[in-house]
């Protein structure tokens, strides 16, 4: 799956900031992660709408996780960065005719939706850098997540 930069770049910034566990500086962060650093600072205010990140004026200043890496999902990064392409995209959807051919494919388009958001708010940015410092086999790392995350929808829909 190739994610779109803005997505990408936000990402390697708030990993990068959980894995620094301190305020960075948007010249670190940018050099560290190769991303431009204009469009970082563009990012990081989407980031800091979101409530992911704080952003510290001053000398030593810079940008550090407004929660524990525990508590954000990587769909919730996702959200933050993407959040004018989706209302762009519901614009255009409300606009289509609804025949039953066309609710038909509406529907299982949204259930791909709804299956990759179930997914992503289930693992945090604590796990992927745990799993990256343990050396755990990221296919068993997805494998347990998918198993954890079946239970608790199917338990959902009891």
């Amino acid at each position: 799956m190739q994610l779109k930069a803005s997505t990408d770049y936000g990402m390697r910034t708030i990993l990068y900031l959980a894995a620094q566990g301190t305020t960075c500086s948007s010249k670190d962060i940018a050099e560290d992660m190769s991303i431009p650093r204009d469009y970082l600072i563009q990012l990081a205010q989407l980031l800091r709408n979101a409530g992911i990140i704080e952003a510290r004026p001053g000398k030593h200043g810079g940008y550090r996780l407004a929660k524990e890496p525990t508590d954000i999902s990587i769909l919730e990064i996702m959200d933050a960065l993407d959040e004018d392409a989706k209302q762009t995209t519901r614009a255009r959807r409300n606009a289509r005719k609804d025949s039953s051919m066309v609710q038909g494919v509406k529907e299982a388009y949204d259930l791909i939706g709804e299956s990759m958001s179930a997914f992503l708010s289930s693992i945090t940015v604590q796990m992927m850098l745990d799993c990256v410092r343990d050396g755990e086999s990221k296919y068993v790392f997805l494998s347990k997540r998918l198993e954890e995350e079946s239970r608790r929808l199917a338990a959902k829909a009891e």
